[in-house]
């Protein structure tokens, strides 16, 4: 290692920033810009960069112990709920055509897309949800039978600025419905995300509702072009990161009078829980056809919460926009209220141009995403890591080198029986293997040595009364299956 070619390339940022993206290729490094133009820069190789040096790029973040534990926790309800509402997985590249991610729209595509050329100078990216690819894969296969309701789990990229809770890759799952018009599928995907929820947070949740058809029909009432709308409907969805006042000198910068600005201000803040405040909503956007659409799509909706008995987790929220330019319909966000706040921790909404986008015929979709990420957080602030670490049945402690083939044998067996079982691997003493076997919270601790082997006994020692007793090597499996279910 020599730190002679690193100070060659001082202007090398491993780490990334707003507006320059490294990677490392086998023998170089190639550099991105935000606009992918591809730069070879001098010599370096991976070996020449110092131990120290290896650190993780900017925006990811690396789970271990009791954070992955809930990781594979917070996955595996997810599926199980899915399941019970009877969506069939799909898994998806995790890199699709440029062209692919382009079709769905919108400025911040661009902006927020790890894009790049490959080797063959093919423009593609990293996927930054995982509605596109299931819009792309849909028109390919019109034949799919209707309604198709998936669900998908897997990490997505987006290239925002790092923050508290935010980062650029994270997990995300989905559920979605393709081949549905009716609001009885916008509800579905909705208790999907609350029973998940219900499951994994006990409390402190709600879901707030809107509907695209709702803000255009403000709009119109506000008097904004139709060229404008979707603009309003970016800067709206701010509200809560720059407040009122960002969000009205936004509108100005977009081209949106004074006037129409206070209007939409003014009347965005109209939200609460049941079907009296669509009652509200109705007052309000009285002549407007298509925001009066929105509100009898948000009234049945209210209506199936209802007979589900989950009105108190759902609220109506005229604010609510949400950023993507796909979402045609009813849009939901999930927030945790609780500490600490982490923002929203469940979204989606109706697309039903989305599949067109993609050469596929005229077909209604909607669907939620769940982030994984931002609930790890909440769940270790509770303090639900440790009690989600795996509870360790047996540990093997052979106490000299010769006895670890011994080990080996009653591992295999204890494996076979259905029980979690490790074997030292380091060669410790006989002090060190208990103090070991007691940070693991192993339920037994099984002493494997020459003395013992010969009578064909090994001391099985219960880690939590410290009591230690011989048991016969063919009576192991037994034994440990009688004491763990007393």
């Amino acid at each position: 290692m020599t730190s002679g070619r690193l100070k060659e390339q001082r202007n090398i940022d491993l780490l990334g920033d707003k507006h320059e993206r490294s990677w490392l290729c086998s023998s170089r490094l190639l550099s991105f810009s935000a606009q992918s133009r591809p730069c070879l820069l001098s010599r370096p190789i991976l070996e020449d960069f110092a131990l120290s040096e290896m650190r993780l790029v900017r925006g990811m973040r690396d789970l271990m112990g009791p954070e992955q534990y809930i990781n594979d926790y917070l996955i595996e309800m997810a599926v199980n709920v899915f399941r019970l509402f009877n969506y069939e997985p799909l898994d998806t590249p995790v890199m699709e055509l440029w062209e692919t991610l382009a079709a769905k729209g919108g400025e911040e595509v661009e902006s927020d897309t790890f894009k790049f050329a490959d080797k063959g100078g093919r423009e593609v990216g990293l996927r930054f949800d995982l509605t596109v690819p299931l819009g792309r894969l849909v028109a390919s296969n019109p034949s799919l039978p209707k309604p198709f309701k998936r669900y998908a789990i897997g990490k997505v990229w987006r290239y925002d600025r790092p923050q508290a809770g935010r980062y650029r890759e994270f997990t995300q799952a989905d559920v979605d419905v393709v081949g549905s018009s009716s609001m009885t599928a916008d509800t579905e995907v909705v208790l999907v995300a609350l029973e998940f929820m219900r499951r994994v947070l006990g409390g402190d949740y709600v879901i707030r509702v809107n509907n695209r058809k709702v803000l255009k029909g403000l709009t119109e009432k506000a008097g904004v072009p139709d060229a404008l709308a979707y603009e309003c409907f970016r800067s709206i969805d701010k509200l809560d990161k720059i407040g009122r006042d960002g969000v009205l000198e936004e509108l100005k910068n977009r081209g949106v009078g004074r006037k129409q600005s206070n209007f939409l201000m003014d009347n965005i803040t109209l939200r609460g829980k049941g079907s009296s405040v669509l009652e509200q909503f109705g007052d309000l956007l009285n002549g407007s056809e298509v925001g009066m659409r929105g509100v009898e799509e948000l009234s049945a909706m209210a209506s199936n919460f209802e007979e589900s008995d989950v009105s108190d987790s759902v609220e109506f929220d005229m604010s609510l926009a949400r950023g993507l330019d796909y979402y045609t319909g009813p849009v939901f966000e999930g927030t945790f209220t609780g500490e600490p706040r982490v923002g929203s921790i469940a979204g989606g909404g109706r697309y039903d141009n989305l599949i067109e986008k993609f050469g596929g015929p005229p077909t209604p979709a909607t669907g939620i995403s769940l982030g994984i990420g931002r609930l790890i957080d909440v769940m270790l602030a509770r303090g639900l890591g440790d009690k989600l670490v795996p509870t360790l049945d047996v540990f093997l402690a052979p106490i000299t080198p010769s006895m670890a083939r011994y080990a080996a044998r009653f591992q295999s067996e204890l494996v076979k029986a259905g029980f979690s079982c490790e074997t030292d691997l380091m060669e410790r003493n006989l002090k060190k293997l208990l103090e070991v076997a007691d940070s693991k919270k192993a339920r037994y601790a099984v002493i494997i040595g020459q003395r013992d082997l010969e009578k064909r006994e090994v001391s099985v020692r219960d880690m939590r009364t410290k009591d230690t007793r011989q048991v016969k090597i063919d009576d192991l499996v037994k034994y440990i299956q009688t004491s763990i279910k007393r």
